[in-house]
């Protein structure tokens, strides 16, 4: 089991150092070096936008995760979980918490992904995520909703003549 709690001030450099931890191979792959101030001034401007939540189990901070809504879609904007907690269900515990959200609410859930990270992509296609677009940078996924007819109440049944 796992809860989410708000992230405060005090969090900060817990997040930071886990963001570095997970994905300074990453961004070295990606943009060819790691500039530490770069880095810190980029995490300062987006931790004044984005609304990150620690995920806590058993009383120990182990990841962050951080998404955003509208009407037609929850966007998960990051997840990083601490290197020795990975491979152990708790990911996938955040993530089928959040489609489940979106999908009783009928809205697709999108996110996006390093295209040097290979191992986030396979997980997310395991979550049934698809490619539904790129960057230069980036591969942008969607799980849409899995709606059912019953789903649309004004469709009726109709009669339906066979051919012999």
């Amino acid at each position: 089991m796992y809860s989410l709690k708000m992230a405060t001030q005090e969090d900060h450099d817990f997040i930071y150092n886990l963001k570095k931890t997970t994905m300074k191979d990453y961004v070295i792959k990606t943009w060819g070096n790691w500039d530490e101030d770069l880095q810190r001034n980029f995490f300062s401007r987006e931790s004044k936008e984005i609304k990150y939540q620690i995920i806590v189990v058993e009383g120990k901070n182990v990841g962050v995760v951080a998404f955003s809504r509208n009407e037609k879609s929850i966007n998960i904007d990051e997840i990083q979980i601490l290197p020795e907690y990975q491979s152990k269900g708790i990911g996938t515990l955040v993530f089928s918490d959040i489609i489940a959200n979106a999908q009783k609410e009928k809205i697709e859930t999108t996110l996006r992904v390093l295209k040097v990270n290979f191992v986030a992509q396979k997980f997310y296609n395991k979550l049934g995520f698809k490619k539904i677009g790129d960057t230069e940078t980036h591969f942008l996924l969607s799980k849409k909703p899995n709606l059912h007819i019953s789903d649309y109440p004004d469709i009726k049944s109709r009669n339906v003549q066979t051919l012999n």
